[in-house]
């Protein structure tokens, strides 16, 4: 077996990036991308976690490069781009997947707390857009898949910082299909429901200050979409039912603009989209218990 650390220019062998791999639907795609032949490279901050999804790639016979960066920061983001291109050889595909979503409401959070969010799940992914485009067009063409959320379609309250930079991804793709069409680039856009993730835990964890203040006056709304979050959770996607979608929009021939998963994500977006807003408020107000 060639080492799997050696990096491959042929065009024959397809390469993908992945933010945001080391758990969760990132770690979960650079296993079914790996599976389907792609070597990838491996970007998130836990070395540990993505040095274990490496070896577990290459332990089945295919190429992974785990590449430590924090997404916040631009000067790791570019270097992070450098060093997947220096080790694939060439870039095919860019899966732009890195996110969190702190549970707080809007007068909780600080301007620095809100543009990190901004920073890693929107700014991060539009730079690497950025860096990826000259390396694609280059090469003859390429393919961005940019994971979105439900989150950005259907409003919930204690998740606005989230929930606007899932908007403005979406919008972005759709100028961005545009844009780089011209050059062989094609985007689509992975619109995932709820989720069986470490997000919410970590949501929940990173707010747990807040729960435990009697003061805190968004403290019911809390708690309450904490008992929907865990109903939710009786019947969840996983991350690998999203990394098969990942797959899909990375293959076809010619993608879809956008990828709803599972099916009722597709109807809950086109009903909030045709629903008036005083009956959409209504509507949610009861869901959330408001």
């Amino acid at each position: 077996m060639s080492d799997p650390r050696t990096p491959s220019t042929s065009p024959s062998r397809k390469t993908a990036l992945i933010t945001g791999a080391s758990s969760g639907i990132g770690e979960a795609a650079a296993r079914a991308l790996a599976e389907k032949g792609y070597d990838v490279a491996l970007i998130a901050r836990r070395t540990d976690l993505l040095d274990l999804c490496a070896k577990r790639i290459e332990e089945a016979g295919r190429r992974a490069f785990p590449i430590a960066a924090d997404l916040a920061d631009e000067v790791q983001t570019e270097r992070a781009v450098a060093e997947a291109h220096e080790r694939l050889g060439r870039i095919d595909l860019l899966v732009n997947n890195a996110g969190y979503s702190p549970g707080a409401a809007i007068e909780q959070f600080s301007r620095a707390e809100l543009r990190h969010i901004f920073d890693v799940n929107l700014l991060s992914a539009l730079q690497l857009i950025g860096h990826v485009t000259p390396i694609m067009r280059a090469q003859g063409g390429g393919r961005v898949v940019n994971v979105g959320s439900l989150a950005g379609m259907v409003p919930a309250p204690l998740a606005i910082p989230y929930a606007a930079t899932k908007v403005a991804m979406h919008a972005a793709t759709d100028a961005l299909r545009l844009e780089l069409k011209p050059f062989g680039i094609r985007l689509a856009l992975v619109i995932p429901g709820f989720v069986d993730t470490a997000v919410f835990d970590n949501a929940r964890d990173g707010a747990q200050h807040l729960r435990e203040d009697p003061d805190n006056p968004y403290r019911k709304t809390m708690f309450d979409l904490d008992d929907l979050a865990k109903k939710n959770l009786e019947n969840p996607l996983s991350p690998d039912d999203v990394a098969k979608v990942i797959v899909r929009a990375a293959e076809a021939r010619r993608p879809k603009e956008r990828y709803y998963t599972p099916f009722s994500a597709h109807v809950q977006a086109i009903a909030m989209h045709l629903m008036p807003s005083r009956l959409k408020d209504a509507v949610l107000s009861r869901v959330y218990s408001l």
